[in-house]
C-alpha cells in the first residue's frame, strides 16, 4: 500500500498503538508468565503490518515492542534484545511468504498452507527462541522450565498470526464494494449468533457443548469466504480465550494457562479447517467465473439434462444465447425445444432420441429462434450418461452460438460466386477478342481492328477495378491503409475524375464550387470513380448524370444524382454493405463492392455516405467530408 506523507506517518503510529495496547492485553492477563503469554495478539499485527505496508514498518514493530515490554517488568536491555527479536519474527515471516508467492487474501488452498507453516509454525521460532534465551541469561527463566517457556512464547505468538493476522489481511485485501442490504442484515444476524452461541458455551459454563458452534462456522464460510472465515474465529477465539482465563473453561485439573493452551490448540485446528474451507470455495468460485468468462467470449454454454425430473440446468451464457436474462426461468425439455426453429424441431427431437436409445454422443447444428425474432445458429454437443443399470438418465453438453461462422461461411460462398461472376465476364470478353486478334489480326479491317482493341481496352480496365476494389477493401480489413490528409481543392479533384470518363457514351454534368478540405487524394478520387460507375450502370442510354459538390458547414458534399431505378427505403443502408447490391439490379453487372469502398474510404475521413432519393427520379448518393482534421 501507498500512502502520503501524512498518512503513512499516521499508518506507523497506529501500528505502534495498536501493537502497544495489544501487547498490554495479552501480558496483563492472569494466564501470563511475566512478558510470556499465550495471548499474543501483536504478533499478527506486525506480520501484517510488514506484509501490507512493506519492510519500512518494521520500525513500527520495534518501537511497539520496545515499548511494551519495558513497561510490563522487563528490564531495558531485555526489552531492546526482545523487540530485536519480535521485529525479526515479522520479517521473517514476510520474507518466507513473499518466496512462496503467498497472496494476502488467502483466496488459494497454497496461501493458507504456506501461512501455516511459514508465518505461524517457522517464523515464530525466532521470536521464542530470542525472548526466552534474553530471561534466561537475565535471570528471569531457569534452566529446567525454558522447554516449557518456550513453548508457551511460540503457542501465543503462532496464534497471534492465525487469529489476527488473517483478519487484517483478508479486510485488507478485500475488494471494496457496497453490500446489499439482505447481505448486513445476513451477516449482522450470523455475528450476533456467534457471539451468543459462543458466550453461552466458554462464558456460562456450557463448555461442552462446543458442537454448537459448528454449523454456525460453516455458515460463515460458505456465506461470506475469507472474511467470514476469518472474522468467525477472531471472534469465537477471542471469547473462548476470555472463558479459560476466567476459569469457564475447565479442562481437567489443568492451570488456567494450561487451559488456555489447550483450548488454543483446538481453535487453532478449527481456524486452519475454516481458511482451507474458504480457500477451497474461493478457488472454485474462480475456477466457475473463468469458466463462465470463457464460455461468453466463446459463445458456447453449458448444458444438463435431468431425463428423469425433466429438469434441465443451463450455464448463465446459455441462457444469454437464448435471449433471456441469466437464471430467469426454469427450463425443461420441451421449453428449449420451444426455441428450436419449426423446420429444426423435428431433426432435433430425433438426434436426442436416438442418443438416448443408443446411449451415443451426439453432435448437430440447428436454428433457434429468439423472443425477438431473430434467429441464431447454434452447434450442439452432448453425451448420455447411464446408471449402473445402464439406463440413461441424465445427458451433459455444450451449445454454442455459431451465427457469426455461419453468416462467414456464407459471405465466402457470396464472394466466391460474386467474384468468379465478375472476373469470367471481362476473362471471357478479353481471352474471345485476343484470340480473334491472334488468329484473324492480319485480315481485320482498321475499323474493327480498333473496335476490338477498345473492347479489351474496357474489359481490362473493369477487371483492374474490380482487383483494385477488392484490394483495398482487404487492406481496410486489416488496417493497413494509412491515409495522409491535405489541404484539397475538392471541386478540382472531381472535375479531373469527371473529364477522364467523357470518352464514356453517358454525359456526366457537373456543378462545382470550390471547396478546400484536408483530404486524402487518392482515396476520395476513388469514392467519386466508385460513385460514378455505379450511376452509369443503373442510368438508362442517354440520360446524365449529375454530380455536384459545395460547402456544407465546415465540410464538402459531393452528390452524384443518376435517373435509374432508385433505392427502396429499407435498402438504403444495406447496399454500403460488402456484395449487398439491393433487390432492383438484375441484369446490372457489378459485384456489390464498389459502395462498400465508398462507405469505408469515407469513414476513414471521419465522414459518411448514404443515399436518398433524387426529386427528378432515380438515386442520388452522396458523401459528407469534413473541411478540417
Amino acid at each position: 500500500m501507498r500512502f502520503s506523507r501524512p498518512g503513512q506517518a499516521a499508518a506507523f503510529a497506529a501500528v505502534v498503538g495498536l501493537y502497544v495496547g495489544a501487547a498490554k492485553l495479552g501480558i496483563e492477563l492472569s494466564v501470563a508468565h511475566g512478558v510470556i503469554t499465550p495471548v499474543w495478539a501483536p504478533t499478527g499485527i506486525a506480520l501484517a503490518a510488514v506484509i501490507l505496508f512493506g519492510p519500512r514498518f518494521a520500525g513500527a514493530v520495534a518501537i511497539g515492542a520496545l515499548i511494551a515490554n519495558a513497561t510490563s517488568g522487563a528490564s531495558l536491555p531485555e526489552a531492546i534484545f526482545i523487540s530485536v527479536g519480535n521485529t525479526l519474527e515479522a520479517l521473517v515471516g514476510r520474507e518466507l511468504l513473499v518466496r512462496a508467492g503467498f497472496r494476502p487474501s488467502l483466496d488459494r488452498v497454497r496461501d493458507v498452507f504456506a501461512f501455516v507453516l511459514l508465518a505461524a509454525c517457522i517464523s515464530t521460532t525466532v521470536a521464542a527462541t530470542n525472548g526466552v534465551t534474553t530471561l534466561l541469561i537475565g535471570g528471569d527463566v531457569s534452566a529446567s522450565s525454558y522447554g516449557s517457556e518456550w513453548v508457551l512464547w511460540w503457542a501465543g505468538d503462532a496464534m497471534g498470526n492465525l487469529i489476527v493476522a488473517p483478519l487484517i489481511l483478508v479486510w485488507a485485501t478485500v475488494p471494496r464494494r457496497r453490500p446489499a442490504r439482505e447481505e448486513v442484515v445476513e451477516a449482522a444476524a450470523l455475528l450476533s449468533l456467534l457471539a451468543g452461541v459462543s458466550s453461552f458455551v466458554f462464558l456460562a459454563g456450557y463448555w461442552r457443548y462446543p458442537h454448537l458452534l459448528f454449523p454456525l462456522l460453516v455458515w460463515a464460510v460458505l456465506r461470506f469466504r475469507q472474511r467470514g472465515a476469518v472474522t468467525a474465529s477472531f471472534v469465537v477465539s477471542g471469547i473462548a480465550v476470555a472463558g479459560a482465563v476466567a476459569g469457564q473453561t475447565p479442562l481437567g485439573n489443568n492451570s488456567g494457562t494450561e487451559v488456555v493452551q489447550i483450548l488454543e490448540a483446538l481453535l487453532a485446528g478449527i481456524a486452519v479447517a475454516m481458511l482451507l474451507l474458504a480457500a477451497v470455495l474461493a478457488e472454485r468460485d474462480s475456477a466457475t467465473a473463468r469458466l463462465a468468462e470463457a464460455q461468453e467470449l466463446a459463445h458456447i454454454g453449458s448444458w444438463e439434462w435431468d431425463m428423469v425430473a425433466d429438469r434441465v440446468t443451463w450455464s448463465d451464457e446459455l441462457y444469454r444465447i437464448y435471449g433471456f436474462e441469466p437464471q430467469s426461468i426454469d427450463i425443461t425439455y420441451e421449453r428449449y425445444l420451444e426455441r428450436i426453429h419449426p423446420d429444426d424441431r423435428e431433426p432435433v427431437r430425433k438426434a436426442v432420441a436416438r442418443a438416448a436409445a443408443e446411449g451415443s454422443s451426439f453432435v448437430f447444428e440447428h436454428r433457434a429462434v429468439l423472443g425477438d425474432g431473430r434467429v441464431r445458429w447454434l452447434q450442439a454437443r452432448g453425451r448420455v450418461v447411464l446408471n449402473d443399470a445402464g439406463k440413461p438418465v441424465r445427458m451433459v453438453g455444450t451449445s454454442q452460438d455459431v451465427t457469426e461462422r455461419k453468416q462467414l461461411d456464407e459471405l465466402r460462398d457470396t464472394i466466391l460466386s460474386t467474384v468468379s461472376h465478375e472476373l469470367r465476364t471481362p476473362l471471357t470478353s478479353i481471352v474471345g477478342f485476343a484470340l480473334t486478334l491472334r488468329h484473324r489480326g492480319q485480315t481485320l479491317e482498321p475499323a474493327a481492328y480498333s473496335e476490338i482493341v477498345g473492347h479489351l481496352a474496357e474489359q481490362s480496365q473493369r477487371l483492374q477495378g474490380l482487383l483494385a476494389d477488392l484490394l483495398d477493401l482487404d487492406r481496410l480489413r486489416l488496417g493497413l491503409v494509412q491515409p495522409t490528409f491535405r489541404p484539397t481543392d475538392v471541386a478540382e479533384l472531381v472535375e479531373r475524375v469527371v473529364a477522364g470518363r467523357q470518352a464514356d457514351s453517358t454525359r456526366v454534368e457537373l456543378k462545382a464550387e470550390r471547396a478546400v478540405a484536408e483530404i486524402d487524394g487518392a482515396k476520395v478520387e476513388r469514392i467519386v470513380e466508385n460513385l460514378i460507375v455505379n450511376a452509369v450502370k443503373h442510368t438508362p442510354p442517354e440520360t446524365p448524370i449529375s454530380v455536384r459538390v459545395q460547402n456544407e458547414d465546415g465540410a464538402v458534399l459531393i452528390a452524384v444524382d443518376d435517373r435509374g431505378p432508385g433505392v427502396a427505403a429499407a435498402e438504403r443502408d444495406a447496399i454500403f454493405q460488402l456484395f449487398q447490391r439491393g433487390d432492383q439490379v438484375a441484369g446490372v453487372p457489378g459485384a456489390g463492392v464498389g459502395l462498400s469502398l465508398v462507405s469505408q474510404f469515407a469513414t476513414l475521413h471521419g465522414g459518411r455516405a448514404w443515399v436518398e432519393e433524387n426529386p427528378g427520379g432515380g438515386a442520388s448518393f452522396r458523401v459528407l467530408l469534413p473541411a478540417r482534421r
